[in-house]
């Protein structure tokens, strides 16, 4: 197993890998972007931050869903997440109304699917190709792989070879997986992919300053990805909001007295910069207000880098937090 500490250092080392993660600024037709970060071995970048469309609707209301995607663009996101099955269709539909119609050419689209089959991931596609009015998108993922038998059933029945079909056809540009269990199965998937001389862009999974103490992602997954020079996107970089304290399972009890990572002097601009830190591509966040989109995006435009001792502080503060109450998606 690689060590946690010589790893990070070693991705620390480089000059060029520091510059790297900052980010390039650039601009478009709609104004100053966010930094960008290159998309693995595409040859093509993304913003660094990217929205994600699960809590987009979640919004209060429709209203309210609209000015977020809206002010997102105005913010200099380019990148925008999503999946077939958030809000039973909704997320999708809500890209199909206020993103895509008059935005499509400056966005990077994503959208997954959770089917196990190749015919019912295929409908998915055709469903989320209707729903957000595009005829093609950026990148489809195989979502939620949680165990090396998961992998080998959709595999069996066909949802790779779907997968690498609906490029062929150019209804994706771009491939890749996701999964927030375990990573045993993003180790299998790399494996499998690997045995038949394949391999996707991009891959989706927790990253944050809880995760390299306990079932680690970070140090058991993200050494492999940089071998095939994946294109990294960030996950739960707050675990859902639980390194914060929120929801009654997210919760640590300590002597009687609820904890947060906040009150061991570790707040939410730390936890995202401990991922931009890492070589991702970029990080995806949930936010359901507009007051949560400019705090995330402040977050990366104060990231000027991250030293090693300024890290490992981080990650010593972190550590008594490792487990499943924290990382509640690993259970």
């Amino acid at each position: 197993m690689p060590d946690r500490r010589s790893f990070l250092r070693t991705l620390a080392a480089s000059a060029a890998t520091s510059q790297l993660l900052r980010g390039e600024q650039k601009s478009d037709k709609l104004g100053p972007m966010l930094p960008t970060r290159p998309l693995g071995a595409t040859g093509e970048s993304v913003t660094a931050f990217t929205v994600g469309g699960f809590h987009v609707a979640k919004a209060e209301s429709e209203k309210e869903a609209q000015k977020l995607i809206e002010h997102s663009l105005e913010s200099g996101v380019r990148c925008f997440d999503n999946a077939r099955q958030y809000s039973g269709g909704l997320a999708e539909k809500q890209y199909g109304r206020y993103l895509t119609p008059k935005f499509r050419e400056h966005i990077y689209l994503t959208t997954k699917t959770t089917q196990t089959s190749g015919k019912e991931a295929r409908a998915e596609l055709e469903q989320s190709l209707k729903a957000m009015k595009v005829e093609q998108l950026d990148l489809w993922q195989i979502h939620g792989i949680h165990s090396p038998d998961d992998i080998d059933q959709r595999i069996e029945n066909g949802v790779l070879d779907e997968f690498l079909k609906a490029r062929e056809e150019g209804k994706t540009r771009h491939l890749g997986f996701t999964g927030h269990t375990s990573y045993k199965a993003h180790l299998h998937m790399l494996k499998r992919l690997r045995e038949r001389g394949l391999k996707l862009d991009t891959c989706l999974m927790p990253m944050n300053l809880v995760d390299p103490h306990y079932d680690s992602f970070i140090t058991h997954v993200l050494p492999e990805l940089e071998k095939d020079n994946y294109a990294i996107f960030a996950m739960k970089t707050m675990a859902f909001g639980r390194m914060l304290g929120a929801g009654p399972a997210g919760l640590i009890e300590s002597h009687g007295k609820t904890q947060s990572l906040q009150e061991v002097g570790i707040g939410p601009q730390e936890m995202h910069h401990y991922a931009y830190s890492l070589p991702i591509c970029s990080l995806v966040s949930g936010c359901e207000s507009a007051a949560q989109l400019e705090e995330n995006i402040a977050f990366l435009r104060n990231y000027k880098g991250l030293d090693n001792e300024t890290r490992d502080q981080l990650l010593a503060k972190a550590k008594p937090f490792a487990g499943t109450v924290m990382e509640h998606y690993k259970a």
